[in-house]
């Protein structure tokens, strides 16, 4: 069970670490397809500050997952779950897009997958 749970929280160091680099790095490929339509240097700079925050996420996770400590695996967990609540509210108010649903369902997903990992975890810490 703790291998699953390494191996579930390496995905979302993946996930998690990419996009903070992507968005730090080269925000003008994810500008328009996320919607955030950056026109000056600081608004790609208000856009890049978004991925330091993701790229925190994905080194406490790889912390956790080295260190089989579920408690450092809950921030990214909590933020799945934000996540895929942000949408949901989004999806409510401003109505359902279909592009909306790759992203309701990745994060979904992700959120379930970080609660799997967070219980094989807290299973062998008891």
């Amino acid at each position: 069970m703790i291998r699953i749970a390494q191996i579930l929280s390496g995905l979302f160091v993946l996930i998690l670490g990419s996009a903070a680099l992507v968005t730090m790095l080269f925000p003008a490929v994810i500008n328009e397809p996320s919607g955030f339509n950056a026109v000056t240097n600081y608004g790609f700079t208000n856009l890049r500050t978004l991925g330091a925050p993701t790229l925190s996420l994905a080194v406490i996770t790889a912390i956790g997952a080295y260190r089989k400590e579920w408690l450092l695996l809950l921030p990214a967990s909590l933020y799945f779950g934000f996540n895929f609540s942000a949408r949901v509210i989004s999806t409510i108010i401003e109505g359902y897009e279909p592009t909306m649903l790759f992203g309701l369902i990745m994060t979904f997903t992700l959120f379930v997958l970080s609660q799997v990992a967070l219980h094989g975890f807290r299973k062998t810490s008891q």
